[in-house]
């Protein structure tokens, strides 16, 4: 999809007629737009999105009719129109969209009609223009770029935040890179359970009559598979519901922290906040060092009292130190009987050497045990030695873990006491109240898709249970071991399509962390690396001694994050992994890339690398920018500039695109 041109008419503060020409060269293929703040460069990209969605994310809620144009109708009592056009290249055809809402005088005010009007026609070789039926644009738009996507490509770096968390980032994901062909036959053949699916009309062609078990059991599974489909579709329902009050939670905290009075407060907040959630990794921390120092040397510690008292038993014991070390009876006895020692005594019943060795034989084995008690004193000692240290590791870890504790208790109550002084001023209480209540329904969906999880888990239950009772039951008919056969190639094909599926999915996931990673290192000046999980949610990882650590992200770096994602996804797309094995995926597919305030959060290293990468990335760049942004980006990005504007804003409603060379800037 290549992007040819925008024609937008009184949308916003853009009055009457205005063509934006952007460019389609290979070489040069950024098209720049640059303007001040508030001269309506969020309104180009929101008319992007209203032409082919018929949706605008405006943060006032103001009319789309530019307001000259509304006084004008006023004044001569006539109609006009907001309109949007778009022009753009797909697979090798020109397309052409326009969406339009008309605009007349009730009563001195302008109102819109109910509905707005969206055409679109394309190209056909001869040159001839075809006409797409109303009730197919929708389906063709979502051909060409879907919506779930739009977040992706037309890109509002200022509004949309950390997109790698986005509830739809894995629809995304597959969409762009291919799977959806896998997963729509995998719908297709579907399951047993599914009415409309290939298995399920095979279950349904089977002959029941007069097997009522396996009948229940059936209706059984197709009940809760409906029950499964439904808590499913409230389950996405609620997770987007749950990042729409994310969204809200966090743009009423920076409503907060832009009230002169509350800002002061509300940055203590969010700083003990962070220092809470360090604290109660640190206590984890401390417990698991705890509960390592308790489990080793555990026996020995517990057995010193044992140890002292038998050591002090034996303290006055004379045996112990009697004989000779490893000798014994037995060598005694041979001595006596060679009638010579190994120094050379003969050895003689009566004479002095004989008497020695005789006294001798009392304190060795098997007579005595004075070695053995020698011994037992040494190995004791040892044990003892080991447990010198235990209780000290120990009482400083439990002294660790109460100091943590204490430490969170009192960050606890200092947040709280926060949150009591914020609601407690008249400036800030109907913010910090809405913050309080979204925060709670926050909690509420939280719990609610928890439960929603267990349901769903019920039901899987019920679908396995009732799956055996059917199988167990089917009538073994002619008919019935026809459609078994089909019914077999059916879940051999299935299974299949879910080894190719789930290998394609873990390719894709290893390449385009890969991807993310090789650009992320291009972009971001330091030493972290990207992980991407089953759900292609991004996390920046750091290395501190020879551990991997999650850590904060600021503004900068979250922007810094999305554009390596972005790069990685568009790079893939045009890939889509070419797999030689398989025609399944649909052929590579340009992406632009439509970006508003693409460095508005990102210091000026980490904007001259993003300059370099996106160039080389996207086929087509179109960049609404601040010119105090594109000053560190011109560097890298001149050379590639093939169309350039200027956005003269004349007043707070009037803003006139200049092509530059029109118009000095």
């Amino acid at each position: 999809m290549i992007i040819k041109s925008l024609e937008i008419k009184n949308f916003r503060q853009f009055k009457n007629e205005k063509k934006i020409l952007f460019s389609t060269s290979e070489s040069e293929n950024i098209t720049l737009i640059q303007g001040d703040n508030t001269s309506g460069k969020t309104t180009l990209l929101q008319a992007f999105i209203w032409c082919l969605y018929g949706e605008a994310n405006f943060k006032s809620k103001d009319s789309l009719i530019n307001t000259i144009t509304s006084y004008d109708m006023m004044a001569s009592n006539s109609d006009d129109e907001v309109k949007v056009s778009i022009e753009l290249i797909h697979h090798g055809l020109i397309y052409y969209i326009s969406r339009s809402l008309n605009h007349v005088v009730r009563i001195n005010e302008v109102k819109p009609a109910p509905m707005n009007i969206v055409e679109m026609s394309y190209k056909q070789q001869d040159g001839q223009q075809q006409r797409i039926p109303t009730h197919q644009i929708k389906q063709k738009i979502e051909e060409i770029l879907p919506q779930d996507l739009s977040t992706y490509f037309l890109y509002d770096t200022e509004r949309f935040g950390n997109i790698t968390t986005k509830s739809d980032v894995t629809d995304a994901v597959k969409g762009i890179l291919g799977l959806t062909v896998l997963e729509n036959t995998l719908n297709h053949i579907g399951k047993e359970t599914q009415k409309t699916s290939l298995l399920g009309k095979f279950h349904a062609s089977l002959n029941l009559k007069g097997n009522q078990v396996a009948d229940e059991a059936l209706k059984n599974m197709q009940e809760a598979e409906d029950m499964k489909v439904t808590l499913k579709e409230r389950e996405k329902e609620k997770t987007k519901e749950l990042e729409h009050y994310h969204t809200a939670k966090k743009q009423t905290i920076e409503i907060l922290r832009g009230l002169e009075e509350s800002a002061k407060l509300q940055l203590e907040r969010e700083k003990k906040e962070k220092e809470l959630i360090y604290e109660k990794n640190f206590l984890n921390e401390s417990f698991a060092q705890f509960y390592r120092n308790f489990k080793s040397n555990t026996f020995m510690y517990l057995a010193k009292p044992l140890m002292n008292k038998a050591l002090e038993e034996l303290k006055n014991a004379s045996v112990d130190d009697k004989g000779i070390k490893d000798m014994n009876a037995n060598s005694i006895r041979d001595i006596i009987q060679r009638a010579r020692c190994v120094c050379g005594t003969e050895i003689v019943e009566g004479n002095t050497a004989h008497n020695c060795l005789m006294d001798e034989l009392q304190f060795l084995p098997p007579e005595s045990i004075g070695n053995l008690i020698r011994n037992f004193k040494e190995k004791t000692n040892i044990m003892i030695g080991a447990s010198e240290n235990y209780f000290e590791n120990l009482n400083s870890h439990f002294k660790s873990i109460l100091i943590r504790q204490n430490k969170i208790s009192e960050l606890e109550d200092e947040i709280e006491s926060i949150k009591s002084n914020l609601k407690d001023r008249d400036s800030v209480r109907k913010h910090q109240e809405n913050l309080t209540e979204i925060e709670n329904k926050i909690t509420n969906i939280e719990n609610l898709l928890e439960s929603l999880k267990k349901q769903i888990w019920d039901q899987d239950k019920i679908i396995e249970t009732n799956h055996k009772t059917y199988s167990n039951n089917i009538g073994a008919s002619e008919k019935n071991r026809e459609i078994r056969v089909y019914m077999e190639y059916a879940q051999e094909l299935l299974k299949w399509v879910e080894t190719r599926y789930s290998n394609r999915e873990n390719d894709i996931k290893n390449k385009l962390e890969e991807k993310v990673n090789e650009y992320f290192t291009k972009i971001y000046h330091g030493s972290r690396k990207v992980r991407i999980d089953d759900k292609y949610r991004v996390t920046l990882i750091t290395t501190s001694s020879d551990r991997e650590l999650i850590t904060d992200e600021s503004q900068g770096l979250e922007t810094v994050k999305n554009f390596a994602f972005i790069s990685g996804l568009v790079d893939m797309a045009k890939e889509k992994l070419n797999d030689e094995k398989s025609n399944l995926e649909m052929d590579a597919e340009d992406y632009p890339l439509i970006l508003d305030a693409p460095f508005s959060n990102a210091d000026e290293k980490h904007v001259e690398n993003i300059s370099k990468v996106l160039p080389e990335v996207a086929r087509q760049l179109i960049l609404i920018v601040m010119a105090k942004d594109w000053n560190y980006a011109e560097k890298s990005m001149k050379n590639k500039v093939g169309k350039r504007y200027y956005l003269d804003k004349k007043s707070e409603v009037l803003t006139e695109i200049v092509e530059v060379g029109e118009f000095n800037v």
